[in-house]
Order: C-alpha cells, then structure tokens, then sequence
C-alpha cells in the first residue's frame, strides 16, 4: 500500500481543494476529497454547486499573510476590498452595500460569521479576523433565491473552528513593520462524551505611517495614530444523541475594532498641501483647503474617528432525519456600536467637534430541510429577520456664509422586517441532463426616519414607509459530459427595496425606488492530468434597472436611481499541482461595467463603468514545501485600472491606475507542532491608490508593505 499524505490546493482562492496523493510503485495517483461548503443552501459540496463561488480552506487562511477576510481577496478574481474604511467589500464590480455605501437600509451582499449574519457596521469595523478559522467563501453574483435578506451581489461566509471531542489548540505570536504587534491563543477539549468546548482570542496593534503633526495635541490622537482589534470567542457542542445525528452548536463572540483612516492630501488639496509622497493625514489641520482658511486656519471637526464593538451569538441545530433528509435550524443576533467623534471632541476648549453613534441590531432566524439522493436534490426554508437601526450626529460647525458657530443635531433610524419561503430542486430528468429550478417569496417592510436640527429649529424632517411582496426566480440546466466535468446555464433575478433619506448639506428630503436585477450565467467544472489540473469557468451577464447610486460624499451625497445598467464578465480558475510538494494556481477575472441610463444633478452619466470596477483581474500564486521543514508561499495580484467614486458635481471621475502586489513568505515547521515564518505582504511597497478626488485632491492609500516575522505552535 502507497504511503498517503495531503496537499492543500490553492485555486486562486477560488477553491481549495484536499487531495489525497496515493504514491504507487509505478507513479503518484491523486484521488480528490470532496470540498464541503457551507454558504450553499442547496448544496453540501462543492461539486455539486453552479455558484461561482472562492473557497479558502484552514491551512491558507493560517498563512502569515492572510490575517483578515480582506487579505484573502488578493488571491481571488473579481474581489476584492472596499475603497476605504467606510465601505464594504466588492463583488464584480459592486460594493457589497451597493453603490450606496453608508447609507441605512438594507446592502447588496452581506457577510456571514457561523451562520450569524452581520451588520454594515460589523462587516465594516466588526470581527474581521481568520485566526483560528475552517473556511472563507465568497459568493459571487446573485444568491437571492436561497440566502437571506441582502443577497443580490453575492454573499460571505466565514466559519470558525467548531470544537472536537479531542484536546488540541494553537497560539502564535507575530511582529512586523510600523511595530505591528498580535498574538492569538485557541484551545478547545471535551466536557463530557457528548459536549465539547472551543475558546480562541486574538490581540492586533500596528502603527499609522502616515503623518498627522497638527492632530498631535488632541486627546484622541492615539485613535488615529494606532490601528488596534481584539476578538473573544467560544462555541460550545452538544451531541444529544451521542454521536453526529444531531449537533446543537452554540457560539458567541465579542470584537473591539478601531482601524486607521488612510485618506492623503495630494498637491491640489490646497496652497499648503505638499503633496501625496508627503503622506500628510491631517487633511483638515494646518494644509487645510484655501476656501476654509478665510475663517480658520484649522479644522479638526471634519476628520473622524470611529470604532466598533460587536457581539454576536449563533444558534445552529442539525438533525438527520434520515440518510437522505436533514433538518436545520439557525438563530443569529448581532449588535454593532459604532462610535463617531471628531479628533478633537473631548479636548478642553475645543468647541467645534461632532459626536456620533451608530447603533445596528440584526436578529435573524432560518429553517430548512435538505434532501440528497441520486438523481435528486432539494431544498426547502423559511427565513424571518428583523434589524433596527439607528444613528445621530451632534455637530457644532460654522456657518460657511456668516463663520459663525451653528449647532446640528441629525437622527435617523430605519426599522426593517423581512419573511420569506425559499426552495430550490435539482432533478436529473433524463441521463446527464439535470434541471435546477426554485423560487423566493420575499415579503419586505421598512420604514425610515430622519431629521435636521439647526439652532434649535427643526429644519427638515422626513418620515418613509416601504412594503412589497415580490417573487424571485431562479431556473437553469446543468450537463454532465462523460468524463464527469460539468456545463451549467442559470438564471435568476434579485431584488432591493427602496428608501428616502436627508440631505446634510440643505436639509432637504429625496426619495429613491427599489432596484432589481436580472442574470444569466455560464459555468463550466471540470478535471484532466489524473485529477492534478483542475479547472473553473464562469461568465456572465447582469443586467440592472433603477439601480440606486450614492453621488457625492458627506455632506452632499445623497442616492439617486439609474434607470439601467449592465455588467458582463467572467472567472478562470486553474489549479495544478505539480509535485507533492508543489502547487500552482491562477486566477483570472474579466468585467465590464456600464451605466447604460443614468442621470442625477444635471449630469449624465450614461456610458460611465461602476465606481471600483477594474476590467482584469490577475491572480498567480505556489506553495512549496510540506507539513515539515522548509516551506514557501507566494502571491501576486494584479488590479486593472477602474473609476473612483461619482462625484457631486463631477462629470467624470478621476481613474484610479493599474497596480500590482506582490506577496510572499518562507519558513521552518518543525514535526513538533512549531513553525518559524518570515512575511512580507506588498514586498516591493507598490503605492497605488482605492480611491481618489480630483484627480490630486485627496486619495486613500491602499495597504503598505509590511515585512515580519511569526511563530505559531499547534498541539
């Protein structure tokens, strides 16, 4: 008997793949193990699936340079992170809050931690680590006929580490550049035969390079100087039946996250700007614009500062009904905080400073039954969730007309109720040939508050109510060739509901209409070289009606409707594995995005892309090495050029330029459990920019280079 041993196959982040390699007399043998997912409703493996779907398994989210769901984009096609802090991730082209971003109500994509659905602010600033995590999967392209609310860009799913019913544990500790400093710690063990424990917490600081001489003597200064997350977590297992017919899983966790804003003055910020390279961040300090130097030399109430804290607590049941029929049942809440100050509220004699709070609480509970059998598969749920929602700003500013000091007190909130009945079935009605058909009837009420005080006075105030009952289809048929490789063709449809909000600037109320969307997509799976090549296509085709656009920024931004847009593309994922002890992947993803009817402010905007929406995206990455001794990692990603934000006002935004990244690691593993791993994450220190105004004004700096050193010890 061949001695046998595990590869980790990284396609592109797209999946990854355990194989199995048997080693013969007469030459290596790989047998793949299926890929189980848990994102997909419909479908327990991978295999099975027709979703374009980026799986990251334990082992790659272990690497030193993957320690957040967004260093996981960089080896994806057609992911990647938002803009800036404020946003949220991006899918094809799509903000995962829509091309609304900030905005209350309900976003385009949402993020998943062990079934808990989360907040824009928890997915924003919320428990964005993958320590001690089994698997990361993004979703791309519509999944509104299964998932729940918020899903018509794609979904994602992060699961932790659920306990065992054996000892084991993990700790590392890691230092890299600009005195980043973290340190994580997991143990889990059993409580009885049939109840087991899991307990991890993570610690993150790292330095701001960028520069803020004139914030230095505010108490908040730290805030804005340092970078710091910390998470708890536990999840506890019960097998009532004493073995794994039924799991009850319970999970809790609690995150404290403050990133640091990475917004830069360019040279054409303001007379005394000095341009990108010097790095300044005080954008609203001493280089303040030459409009605002009329009245003041400084200021400070325009620059934010923010952090989040979120708990969330799951609730997962299973049952098998029988060998081919399983029960579920999930219970999510999520409570996110986040604290808005302006860098100089709470330092005496300061009299102009904003303070905030946005307050998100998100309760959800899902029940369906799964039925697999040959030939035959089904899915049948309902999906209840309620969010409540809500926000103030308590702001004194001058008046730019007279530069006296006005008070402004805003509040909104939003209440939001969704009940849905979802289905799916794939039926395999003649050999080879299988149809795939299923529905969601979505049930939407939302209504939305927002008011304006100036001075004591009311000057604006908007109330909105918005309900519908819509139907979501989704049909498509699936071929299987000889050599089991597979061509699939689906269609479906996502929906958005509609809402109304207040314009900082005026005071003034808009309303805007729900947005639908419609997609066809082409997905090809399939194997050759004995199973050591691996291959994934997708393409795609999106179209658009009264998608709702956020134009301008704070406090001009207001959300208006594209009559229509569209969005075609595709995603090319090949796999190889070499040797046993070499693998290489590639990661291709093509986009073309277009806004085909679109006019707001008097501009037209017709035959502009998305916002973020770079045409080619490359991803090429190799592991070498095995589970002892010498290893090495390494990544490179390309990012075609692509539009910044609309801006008010603006009739073509700036174009942020292509860039690529280059990242890579080498390291000892000792058959002890210990490891010894020297990173580096953007090596050459390419800066390139996410977003800009301008062009030259102002721009956020994407991710620096960082270069550390890491120790992990598993037992």
């Amino acid at each position: 008997m061949g001695q046998f041993k595990t590869i980790t196959w990284l396609a592109g982040g797209i999946s990854v793949l355990a194989v199995n390699a048997a080693l013969a007399q007469d030459g290596d043998v790989f047998a793949l193990d299926p890929v189980f997912v848990y994102g997909d409703r419909a479908a327990s493996e991978a295999g099975q699936s027709a979703n374009s779907v980026a799986v990251v398994d334990a082992q790659a989210l272990d690497q030193s340079t993957i320690t957040t769901y967004r260093d996981a984009f960089r080896t994806m096609a057609n992911v990647q992170a938002g803009d800036f802090v404020e946003s949220g991730f991006i899918i094809r082209g799509v903000n995962s809050e829509g091309q609304t971003p900030g905005g209350l109500g309900t976003p385009l994509a949402s993020y998943y931690i062990d079934g808990v659905q989360q907040t824009v602010e928890g997915t924003r600033r919320g428990p964005r680590s993958v320590f001690d995590a089994e698997q990361l999967e993004v979703y791309r392209g519509p999944q509104s006929t299964l998932s729940g609310r918020s899903a018509l860009a794609g979904a994602m799913y992060l699961r932790t580490r659920d306990p065992d019913f054996s000892r084991s544990g993990k700790a590392y500790v890691a230092y890299g550049e600009n005195n980043r400093k973290s340190v994580g710690l997991a143990f889990g063990d059993q409580l009885a035969p049939n109840l087991a424990y899991r307990i991890s917490g993570e610690y993150f600081s790292k330095d701001n390079d960028l520069n803020y001489p004139s914030y230095r003597r505010f108490d908040r200064y730290g805030e804005i100087a340092t970078e710091e997350y910390w998470t708890l977590r536990g999840k506890l297992l019960w097998q009532p039946a004493g073995d794994d017919s039924t799991n009850v899983l319970l999970s809790y966790s609690h995150s404290y996250d403050s990133p640091i804003p990475d917004d830069v003055a360019g040279p054409s910020w303001s007379t005394a700007s000095t341009g990108y390279d010097a790095r300044r961040g005080d954008i609203w300090g001493t280089i303040l614009p030459d409009f605002y130097t009329v009245a003041v030399s400084e200021f400070p109430a325009f620059q934010d500062v923010r952090k989040t804290t979120v708990d969330n607590v799951g609730l997962e049941v299973t049952h098998k009904i029988s060998d081919s029929l399983t029960f579920t049942a999930q219970t999510g809440y999520s409570h996110s905080v986040t604290e808005r100050h302006s860098i100089n509220e709470g330092t005496a004699g300061e009299f102009l400073t904003v303070d905030g709070e946005f307050d998100q609480t998100l309760i959800t509970q899902e029940f369906r039954l799964n039925h697999e059998e040959p030939g035959l598969r089904w899915v049948a749920g309902l999906y209840a969730g309620q969010e409540d929602q809500g926000a103030f700003r308590d702001a004194t500013l001058p008046n730019f007309s007279t530069f006296m000091p006005e008070n402004q007190y805003s509040r909104n909130s939003a209440d939001l109720f969704n009940l849905a009945a979802f289905g799916e079935v794939a039926y395999e009605f003649a050999p080879s040939w299988t149809v795939i058909a299923g529905g969601r009837l979505d049930y939407f009420d939302q209504t939305q508050t927002a008011s304006l005080t100036t001075n004591g006075v009311l000057t604006s105030q908007t109330s909105s109510s918005f309900s519908d009952t819509v139907f979501i289809p989704k049909i498509g048929l699936e071929y299987a060739l000889a050599n089991d490789d597979r061509v699939s063709l689906i269609y479906q449809e996502g929906y958005r509901p509609g809402g109304s909000g207040i314009l900082a600037a005026t005071g003034a109320a808009y309303t805007y209409d729900a947005e639908t969307a419609k997609t066809l997509e082409l997905s090809y799976r399939g194997r050759a070289l004995e199973d050591r090549l691996r291959f994934a296509g997708n393409v795609f085709f999106q179209q658009w009606d009264n998608q709702q656009v956020e134009i301008g920024s704070y406090p001009d931004n207001y959300v208006a409707n594209a009559g229509r847009s569209e969005s075609y593309g595709a995603e090319l994922e090949l796999e190889y594995t070499a040797s046993q002890r070499l693998s290489l992947y590639s990661s291709i993803g093509l986009l073309n995005t277009e806004f085909k009817d679109f006019s707001a402010g008097g501009i037209n905007y017709a035959g502009l892309s998305f916002p973020n929406a770079p045409e080619t995206t490359l991803a090429l990455g190799a592991r070498w090495g095995g589970d002892t001794g010498w290893f090495a990692l390494g990544n490179v990603k390309f990012t075609g050029a692509s539009m910044s934000r609309l801006e008010n006002g603006v009739a073509r935004p700036a174009t942020l330029e292509a860039y690529t990244t280059v990242d890579a690691s080498v390291g000892y593993a000792w058959d002890n459990g210990a490891k010894l791993t020297v990173y580096g994450t953007n090596l050459f220190d390419t800066e390139y920019f996410t977003y800009e105004n301008g062009p030259g004004v102002l721009a956020t700096l994407g991710d620096r280079r960082e270069i550390g050193v890491r120790f992990d010890y598993t037992f």
